[in-house]
């Protein structure tokens, strides 16, 4: 069967983490007697008028049958790139994941929204825009160290830890032009560590156990020089962890979660979550999952 996989990353700014996962995906098919095709949206050209179409540079889009979308949504092209998902959806064709699921998990102001929608637990996080609404939520988040990030951030970067109410005032003053930050409770107890679970379709295929290796760093994302290892996940783990990806409405997710005196907290869903790492800390075939799942559906 031929299969198609919608990218957003130039061709020639691929990086080692993009193209690991690529190359896992495009084996995975070869393995199960398929081919996988991938174009990015810089090869497309959106058409309207009687009804939507698309025109894609070197492939017949009269073939794709099913799209899987890895998406980085961000930058100037965001709107462009949202489009052009649910161009592929009004054409008929099924796609993974669809445009509003992408949204849902890579705004993480809409992340946030969504989680707190569907009553499942997160740390106490608050949204601020300048200085002067920093009082009431650090009365309510508590001591610090607290944590920031940008709403656009991914694997690992736009996210700091912040020692004192000066220094995130300081923070704040110099991103001090209307753009939002959140700020968001930091778990001692985690220490560096959470759990990256991968969903797929209606099954949880893998989890992980997410460590810093780095002395002073508390971000554990495998990309930044984690140490990653295979998790065992608790019912309530399992049970947060689908309904994140269903409140989400993502059909391929890794949802993160901490662990915490009060119980798991998600902290983040993912619509575009890597590969190497869950594959490399369970053993298992991870992009064969995630082909097997697309066969299924086209």
């Amino acid at each position: 069967m031929l299969l198609h996989m919608l990218v957003f990353t130039r061709p020639d700014a691929l990086s080692a983490t993009t193209k690991k996962a690529h190359d896992l995906l495009i084996a995975a098919a070869e393995s199960q007697g398929h081919e996988l095709r991938i174009f990015s949206d810089m090869d497309c050209q959106m058409k309207f008028g009687n009804h939507p179409q698309v025109v894609i540079r070197g492939h017949n889009v009269a073939d794709i049958q099913i799209l899987f979308v890895r998406a980085n949504l961000s930058g100037a092209k965001l709107q462009f790139r949202r489009t052009l998902i649910k161009q592929f959806e009004l054409m008929g064709i099924h796609v993974l994941n669809r445009e509003e699921a992408v949204m849902n998990a890579k705004n993480k102001l809409r992340n946030l929204q969504v989680l707190t929608e569907h009553n499942i637990p997160i740390p106490k996080t608050y949204v601020v825009s300048h200085a002067g609404d920093l009082d009431a939520a650090l009365k309510d988040i508590g001591r610090f160290p607290i944590i920031l990030k940008t709403p656009s951030g991914s694997q690992g970067k736009g996210v700091a830890i912040v020692e004192s109410k000066r220094g995130l005032k300081s923070i704040i003053e110099m991103f001090d032009n209307g753009e939002p930050i959140v700020l968001q409770q930091y778990v001692k107890e985690a220490s560096g560590k959470d759990i990256r679970v991968f969903v797929v379709g209606n099954r949880i295929i893998g989890a992980m156990a997410r460590e810093t290796t780095q002395r002073g760093e508390f971000r554990s994302n495998f990309h930044l020089g984690g140490k990653v290892s295979m998790a065992d996940l608790s019912d309530h783990e399992k049970t947060l962890a689908m309904a994140a990806t269903k409140a989400c409405s993502l059909d391929v997710a890794g949802v993160d979660i901490l662990r915490t005196k009060e119980g798991p907290r998600v902290i983040e869903v993912n619509a575009n979550p890597g590969l190497e790492g869950i594959t490399m800390a369970t053993g298992k075939d991870i992009a064969g999952e995630i082909i097997r799942f697309m066969v299924q559906n086209a």
